[in-house]
């Protein structure tokens, strides 16, 4: 027997996706630290007077670490998605009815809008008759 899937389960699908997308671009535009410190030395001939010079460069350690942070949280949400996905595609499939299993898959699997998932299916359906008739079957499990 398939577990039941919630229609929130089903909406975190499409929020995880966004996610996903979200952390990805993080990791794309994540940019090196410059850091500037000042250090002791002197000059490299006589008399060798010790003066404080500024030094400027890139923290490659702090832009790793975020990075690596950065990327285990995207594997994490990829994973999670996968799950969820998998749990989804599982009880859809349980599904006896094959609109229903249309319904549910371009909406909740494939994002689709209401009047996308209508236009799919065709027939005479609409948005609001594919939105109300997933909504009866998820309310009554």
């Amino acid at each position: 027997m398939t577990k039941k899937i919630t229609k929130k389960e089903l909406k975190q699908i499409k929020h995880l996706k966004s996610e996903i997308e979200m952390l990805k671009k993080q990791v794309e535009n994540l940019d090196y630290v410059v850091t500037t410190d000042t250090v002791k030395g002197s000059t490299p001939y006589f008399p060798y007077i010790e003066r404080n010079i500024k030094i400027t460069g890139i923290d490659y350690k702090d832009y790793n670490r975020r990075l690596k942070r950065l990327q285990r949280m995207l594997r994490r949400r990829i994973e999670e998605l996968m799950d969820l996905v998998e749990q989804a595609n599982e009880y859809i499939g349980s599904i006896e009815d094959s609109l229903m299993r249309q319904i549910l898959t371009l909406r909740y699997i494939n994002g689709l809008t209401w009047e996308q998932v209508a236009a799919s299916i065709g027939g005479n359906n609409t948005a609001d008759s594919v939105r109300k008739a997933a909504e009866r079957f998820l309310a009554k499990g």
